[in-house]
């Protein structure tokens, strides 16, 4: 009796070491950094090692995400979808951060918000459409937003224009009624207001 528990124990365990085939559905284990989250169908790559794309689906039918880890990190471009299968969003990650250009799109493939990332963090232009239009232009400097912010209504004419210092308000910010005409008029100095 106990030759065969030892069998069994080996065998056990010796099992538990084979590697997932690629279609396995990755083990979700979020004590763990680095982890692979459960949900995607996995493909390794034989020629890089830690390489693994990921399609994830809503109910195994519907592509939500598909992207690819590297070393239990998301690495390279990751695109998510809407549910009648359009992409959604576009983002590139190296070492797991955000890095570079970031697209999000609404469910009929317009573009709607257009920003850059350094090391997971905003940082460069930040543009927001409605539709074909403008709807919003700013600029981020490590996560803060610097510079001129302008804010446009839909018939594109424009809203508000703030000057921005690490990440408040600093200098003057206007605001336009919709035919372009000045409205308000506000002096800021470190994000508190000092002059009406």
């Amino acid at each position: 009796m106990r030759i065969l528990l030892m069998v069994l124990l080996v065998t056990l365990l010796s099992c538990s070491k084979q590697p997932a085939p690629a279609d396995a559905i990755i083990p979700d284990n979020p004590s763990e950094e680095g982890v692979i989250p459960a949900g995607g169908a996995r493909e390794e790559f034989a020629d890089t090692p830690g390489l693994v794309r990921v399609t994830f689906t809503d109910n195994g039918v519907t592509k939500t995400a598909d992207g690819a880890y590297l070393n239990g990190k998301k690495q390279g471009t990751w695109s998510e979808y809407h549910p009648n299968g359009l992409l959604k969003n576009l983002t590139t990650y190296i070492n797991g951060e955000k890095e570079g250009i970031y697209l999000e799109l609404n469910n009929n493939g317009q573009l709607t918000k257009r920003c850059y990332y350094h090391k997971g963090v905003r940082h460069g232009e930040y543009k927001e459409f409605n539709y074909a239009n403008l709807k919003e232009e700013r600029v981020y400097s490590n996560g803060k937003i610097e510079g001129q912010v302008k804010i446009y209504y839909d018939n594109t004419k424009l809203m508000e224009e703030s000057l921005y210092k690490n990440g408040v308000r600093d200098g003057v910010s206007k605001w336009f009624d919709q035919e372009g005409n000045l409205t308000i008029e506000y002096e800021y100095k470190n994000g508190e207001l000092i002059k009406k």
